[in-house]
């Protein structure tokens, strides 16, 4: 008896070429080549275990066709190279032997190309300074640096370039590419009338700005011959004033759909750092974000289709598929998290998958760190894991004194090493923070990873104690091999007149239900917390202002994949922000600040305030604890070492019991 996603798992043969099943992971660029562009071992480790996974197609994300000319990020796959083949055609055996198809997204950055990578002009359309230029060129202190308008030999080169690209990825094995339409990069910035502002035969009219890109599929499959299978991605909407919106691009699909095999439908562009959310969207925009847009291009068009963004589970491809909206469902950041996804899936193993919070950990990438993934521990150590968690040499005695998700992470990872596992929780549930992470309505990703959580450490067979603070006796009363912290932290609480009057609570327990909040709110605190509680407030009619240290919101420029859609939901709700306030008195109706940027003390009516300043370790505990047992022995995890976020959390976890 076969798996219950039967429109999942119904084979699709594209000229001669099978797929085994409708899942595609969407690109994915972990920056684990060389720095000239080359795949390492390390590259391919990293998605063997995708592989494994079960997905059909497995592809590598954004891979140039000239790494010196369009390089944008740092570690990716230059195409422009005839040595690039050897280690590509080692991914390609390596996807083949777990019967999955290899892909390359295939790319040129044209104008969004970085100065700091390429030390050259960007190439593009039209000639201009790019919001990203004029950020990096302040940053850094210089002049900025104006992108050069292609000529027609620079434009007839590139094509070249990309036709060459492709023949090299033919070269190694791949039976297929997706070409990057998308996004606003160098294809899409010729058609996008926001982009191109050219007069001659390549700007004006939609026929014109299609020329470029038609020109390159035309090089490509002269090169690579005619079953050799195209998928090209295209943004249906730039969700910009003046971008390319669905009818227009529409029209553009029709004008290349005898050109390709596949259309893969995604959204958003990165011209404009605020509509990079349509790309990768954050947890507070819906699930399935582009699939009405590739419904509406499945009835225009008589190609297969791929849709990708927010698409969580095997039960969403089931209901896409089965629905016509597409032929194909390209997945990620589900797929990073857990890549057994499909698998655990199809055996009806689904509370099992770990769920994605869709945080875009995996972004830190792009500030020169590893990849990993907040809920994914193994998610980068693929080399260090090959084969999963190892068992433990020598089993051990391991308590465990905290059950939010840095202990819940310890717990699992010790005990699936075989380790006994006490864990003492002083609350009557496990959950830690991530009980009031996950309690707006707007954070079911969150809440879906914390039943999970909560879920797989209650099976995983660790003894677990709660409504129990745990004390040096008790600890030492069960002998332990080893001690893991992970006792959290405290809300900051500032030590001003008033601070202790009624109406001041911890944002959290409004977000619960646990407190009540009058209408003339304020929120003391410009981060992620602040924002949500103001947002989620005013959405029911509350009039919020949000009153900050610094002077920008500081706690989001930390975290840009919440930045813009938080930033863009209090303007919706008309939340006010004042930056530059220290708050210096709480009276019954008002606070009193003194805005440090005009030297002036001002009065904000308000009958509640909100505290969102931050965490503080709770030192005194661990302090009270940590020299129980030899303290080589004692490991310090999550809020209780420093408060900074969920991935912190669950990688500390897996760090401290994964060596144990």
């Amino acid at each position: 008896m076969g798996s219950s996603y039967r429109h999942v798992f119904t084979p699709f043969t594209i000229k001669g070429v099978e797929f085994k099943n409708r899942i595609e992971t969407a690109p994915m660029s972990p920056k684990l080549t060389t720095a000239a562009g080359a795949v390492t071992t390390e590259f391919i480790e990293f998605f063997r275990p995708i592989a494994r996974g079960g997905a059909a197609i497995i592809t590598i994300g954004n891979s140039s066709v000239d790494l010196a000319e369009s390089k944008d990020e740092t570690r990716h796959i230059d195409l422009g190279q005839d040595d690039v083949m050897l280690g590509l055609s080692r991914y390609v055996d390596m996807c083949e032997n777990y019967g999955a198809i290899p892909s390359i997204e295939v790319n040129h950055a044209g104008r969004d190309a970085v100065y700091e990578f390429t030390h050259r002009p960007a190439y593009g359309p039209s000639a201009c300074y790019t919001q990203d230029e004029l950020r990096r060129a302040k940053e850094s202190g210089r002049e900025p640096v104006k992108v050069i308008e292609m000529d027609e030999d620079k434009i007839q080169e590139t094509v070249e370039k990309f036709a060459n690209a492709v023949l090299r990825c033919k070269k190694a094995g791949f039976k297929m590419v997706l070409l990057h339409g998308a996004h606003s990069n160098l294809l899409p910035q010729f058609v996008s009338p926001l982009t191109n502002k050219r007069t001659d035969r390549y700007g004006g009219s939609l026929e014109n700005r299609a020329r470029f890109p038609i020109e390159v599929l035309d090089a490509i499959r002269k090169k690579v011959g005619p079953d050799f299978l195209i998928e090209y991605r295209i943004s249906a909407s730039e969700f910009i004033e003046g971008g390319m919106e669905p009818e227009e691009t529409i029209e553009f699909a029709k004008m290349i759909e005898d050109k390709i095999d596949i259309l893969h439908v995604s959204a958003g562009m990165r011209a404009d750092l605020s509509k990079v959310q349509f790309m990768m969207q954050p947890m507070y925009l819906p699930h399935m974000f582009n699939v009405h847009f590739a419904e509406q291009f499945r009835k225009e068009l008589s190609l297969p289709i791929t849709t990708v963004g927010s698409i969580m589970t095997l039960e969403n491809a089931e209901m896409i598929l089965s629905n016509g909206w597409a032929d194909f469902v390209a997945m990620a950041r589900p797929i990073l998290a857990d890549p057994e996804l499909v698998r655990k899936s199809a055996w009806g193993h689904e509370d099992d998958v770990i769920p994605c919070i869709r945080c875009n950990y995996h972004g830190r990438v792009t500030r020169g760190k590893g990849i990993a993934c907040a809920v994914n521990p193994l998610c980068g150590r693929e080399m260090q894991f090959p084969n999963g968690i190892r068992p433990a040499p020598i089993k051990k005695k391991v308590v465990i004194v905290g059950g939010g998700p840095a202990g819940m992470q310890a717990a699992r990872t010790a005990r699936e090493r075989g380790h006994e596992v006490v864990l003492f929780e002083r609350e009557d549930r496990l959950g830690g923070h991530l009980i009031q992470a996950s309690a707006l309505d707007f954070k079911k990703d969150v809440r879906r990873y914390m039943n999970w959580a909560i879920r797989q450490t209650e099976r995983s067979g660790a003894k677990i104690i709660l409504n129990t603070a745990a004390t040096p006796e008790l600890i030492a009363a069960e002998m332990p091999d080893a001690l893991i912290l992970a006792v959290g932290a405290d809300p900051f609480v500032p030590k001003v007149k008033g601070i202790d009057l009624p109406h001041v609570v911890w944002a959290p327990e409004v977000d619960l239900g646990q407190k009540e909040a009058g209408h003339t709110v304020v929120v003391l605190g410009a981060g992620v917390v602040g924002y949500e509680s103001a947002v989620s407030l005013a959405s029911k009619g509350h009039d919020v202002t949000i009153i900050e240290l610094q002077s920008s919101a500081a706690g989001l420029n930390a975290q840009g994949a919440v930045r813009f859609p938080l930033i863009d939901l209090a303007e919706k709700y008309s939340v006010k922000v004042k930056f530059n306030m220290i708050l210096r008195e709480v009276r019954e109706k008002s606070v009193i600040c003194r805005d440090i940027a005009n030297d002036l003390v001002v009065e904000i009516p308000c009958d509640s305030l909100l505290l969102s300043a931050g965490l503080r370790p709770r030192k005194q505990i661990v302090e009270e604890l940590r020299h129980v047992i030899p303290e080589t022995d004692v490991f310090i995890i999550g809020d209780a070492r420093e408060p900074l976020s969920i991935a912190s959390a669950v990688n500390q976890g897996f760090g401290a019991a994964s060596e144990l």
